[in-house]
């Protein structure tokens, strides 16, 4: 037996009881479990391990079909004729798992086990590059006649085109159809002065103006929340909200807002048409991004 060949199987079998372990972890309920303190968390406060395990564990279904995944990947790594496929399909998993681990900050152990299997899936699958390269390139290569230079430029103008128009258009998604920045665009608590939606149990405690949702205003009560749309004219300094988003048909305050420096403000007018004046004193929250 050389060298090479044992290291093969070295990292074969390695790789299935990895594979195999990790598989039977989620199944058995030792990964992709949440702790009761971390789901009390605001998000924005919880860390990107607890963030993705919450996430892949939030369907039961989910975590099972990629436990069978792996458990069905493990196996075939075990017999030769399988082995390729199964290294080929584990090392894309793996790098992706790896990603995740590495950008999510994923504990150092969990990090270092994806690395080293992912390591193992990629010498096997670089024992077979010739196969793979004949595969996936030389052959498709020979059986393919020269393509005209005319129908080469032609594809390079149309892909140039399509990534233009991806680009420019996510753009204008996430920019002018997603975002209308506004001096108010935040997260506020309300420090001083009260106000109470009919039907809610509380009064109002916390305002976002959001940037990521043009127009959305959303109030919340304590545990209830209600979406709204406003309009801001920085000119005259006048806040204008409806009861329901992109609808204006249901104004329930219209009034006008004053900074007092960066993280205070002060909003006075009237809601739901009532003939008294209101106002609102409002503490930016800190951030979360």
């Amino acid at each position: 037996m050389t060298g090479g060949l044992a290291v093969y199987r070295l990292c074969r079998y390695f790789s299935a009881a990895v594979l195999l372990f990790y598989g039977f972890a989620k199944i058995n309920g030792a990964q992709f479990t949440v702790l009761d303190s971390e789901l009390d968390k605001p998000m924005g406060k919880v860390s990107g391990f607890w963030l993705t395990w919450h996430y892949f564990g939030f369907s039961p279904v989910f975590g099972a079909v990629i436990a069978l995944g792996q458990i069905v990947l493990a196996l075939l790594l075990c017999w030769r004729r399988t082995t390729l496929l199964a290294s080929c399909i584990g090392l894309g998993m793996m790098t992706v798992i790896l990603l995740i681990d590495v950008t999510y900050g994923v504990d150092f152990q969990g990090t270092a086990m994806a690395s080293l299997t992912a390591a193992s899936l990629g010498f096997i699958v670089a024992q077979h590059r010739g196969e793979l390269l004949r595969l996936f390139w030389t052959e498709r290569m020979a059986e393919q006649p020269p393509t005209p230079r005319s129908r080469r430029v032609a594809k390079a103008a149309a892909l140039t085109a399509l990534l233009a128009t991806a680009g420019a258009g996510s753009y204008w998604i996430a920019n002018e159809n997603n975002r209308l920045p506004t001096p108010l665009d935040g997260a506020w608590s309300v420090t001083g002065g009260r106000y109470q939606s009919p039907g809610t149990d509380q009064p109002l405690d916390k305002v976002y103006f959001e940037r990521n949702r043009a127009y959305m205003a959303v109030f919340r009560f304590g545990d209830q929340s209600a979406q709204h749309h406003f309009e801001v004219d920085p000119s005259t300094k006048t806040l204008k909200i409806w009861e329901h988003w992109l609808h204006k048909s249901d104004p329930i305050f219209a009034g006008t807002y004053k900074f007092r420096g960066d993280d205070h403000l002060l909003i006075e007018g009237h809601f739901n048409r009532s003939g008294s004046p209101a106002q609102l004193e409002l503490t930016r929250a800190p951030s979360t991004r």
